[in-house]
C-alpha cells in the first residue's frame, strides 16, 4: 500500500516518464513496463495510481492541456487593454509556447491526437481542449466581429494552429516564429477587411 501523500509525488514523475517513453518509443511502444522503468517504479504502481496505461495517458493529456490553458491565461492577462487582434495573437503565442513545443511534448500531443480517434477517454479530452480553445478565440473575436463571423475566424485560426503543429512536427520541429507570422498575416487580412 502506498504511503499517504505518495500520489502527489509519484503522479508527476509517472507523467514525465510517460512523456519520455512516448518520445522514444511512440504511443504503442510506451508500455507500462517501459514507463515504469523510466520512472524507477514497478508496473504495479502505474496500475495502482492510474488503472493501467490508458489511465496514465489520460492523466498525461490532462496535465498537458492544463499546462496549455495556464500559459494561455497568462498570455491573455498581458493583453488586457489591447486590441482583439493582439488577444488572438496571445492565444496563438500560447499554442506555440516553449512548454508546448518541446520535442517530447510535441510527440506526445501527436500521439494523443492520433489515439483520440480510437480511445473514448482521449476523444473526450480532445473535445474539451478543442471547445475550450475555440471558446477562447470566439470570446476575443466577438469584441470586433458579429458572432457568426467571430466563429468562422476562430475556426480558421484553430485550423491554422493545428496545421502549423502538424507540419512542424512532421518536419522535425515547429518553427514558432514562422507559424505565428503566418497566422498574423491571416489576421492582418481579416481585420483590415473588417475596417
Amino acid at each position: 500500500m502506498p504511503k499517504v501523500g505518495m500520489p502527489e509525488i509519484r503522479k508527476p514523475q509517472l507523467i514525465e516518464a510517460a512523456i519520455k517513453a512516448i518520445d522514444k518509443y511512440g504511443f504503442a511502444g510506451a508500455t507500462v513496463s517501459v514507463i515504469g522503468k523510466k520512472a524507477g517504479v514497478s508496473p504495479a504502481i502505474i496500475n495502482h495510481y492510474f488503472g493501467g496505461k490508458d489511465g496514465l495517458y489520460e492523466a498525461t493529456m490532462k496535465s498537458l492541456i492544463r499546462e496549455f490553458f495556464d500559459v494561455l491565461s497568462k498570455e491573455i492577462i498581458k493583453t488586457k487593454n489591447k486590441s482583439a487582434k493582439h488577444k488572438v495573437m496571445a492565444i496563438v503565442k500560447a499554442s506555440f509556447s516553449q512548454s508546448q513545443t518541446h520535442p517530447q511534448v510535441v510527440k506526445t500531443w501527436m500521439g494523443f491526437w492520433a489515439s483520440a480517434m480510437h480511445t473514448p477517454s482521449l476523444y473526450r479530452l480532445q473535445n474539451v481542449y478543442s471547445k475550450r480553445l475555440n471558446t477562447s478565440l470566439v470570446c476575443v473575436l466577438k469584441e470586433e466581429f458579429e458572432l457568426k463571423e467571430a466563429r468562422n475566424i476562430a475556426l480558421t485560426v484553430a485550423a491554422l494552429i493545428d496545421g502549423m503543429w502538424l507540419r512542424g512536427s512532421l518536419a522535425g520541429g515547429i518553427n514558432k516564429e514562422v507559424a505565428a507570422a503566418q497566422i498574423q498575416n491571416y489576421l492582418d487580412l481579416v481585420f483590415k477587411d473588417h475596417h
